[in-house]
């Protein structure tokens, strides 16, 4: 399977603000579940969809009426973005790739668990690396 990231967009055939029940036609019923609470009043914030066989997470913004997709997370080795398999790619040619296409408000930022973040603000997308391998594609719609 291959997943291909579409910047601010969703993925090839499904878009960001996709509902519960568009997720679960291409790609059936979720592994897990989970519900995340906002920490400063409790109030459900976020589903989460967990497809661990084809290395995906789907994040659904709560509090709207009906649950939206608003950011897909992934860890398939057969992820692109720009025509690129980026789990094939080092960290410097993930951040060369991502200038090229005019995204260059770039920062990084060392996460308490030992990966590092490198964030394209203006692409909405989080790249997570470990020992200059990428681990972990996010991105959203905001």
């Amino acid at each position: 399977m291959t997943i291909d990231i579409k910047i601010k967009e969703g993925l090839a055939g499904l878009n960001f603000n996709s509902t519960t029940e568009d997720v679960r036609k291409m790609y059936g019923d979720p592994a897990e579940m989970e519900e995340l609470d906002n920490p400063c009043d409790g109030a459900l914030e976020s589903i989460v969809w967990n497809y661990p066989d084809s290395g995906l997470n789907f994040f659904f913004d709560a509090t709207a009426v009906e649950p939206l997709l608003c950011t897909i997370e992934s860890d398939n080795l057969e992820t692109t973005l720009f025509g690129k398999k980026i789990f094939r790619l080092k960290q410097d040619e993930i951040t060369g790739l991502m200038q090229e296409k005019g995204f260059i408000d770039m920062e990084d930022d060392e996460e308490t668990w030992g990966e590092l973040r490198v964030s394209f603000d203006d692409a909405q997308i989080d790249f997570y690396f470990l020992d200059n391998q990428l681990t972990l594609v996010s991105w959203s719609c905001f």
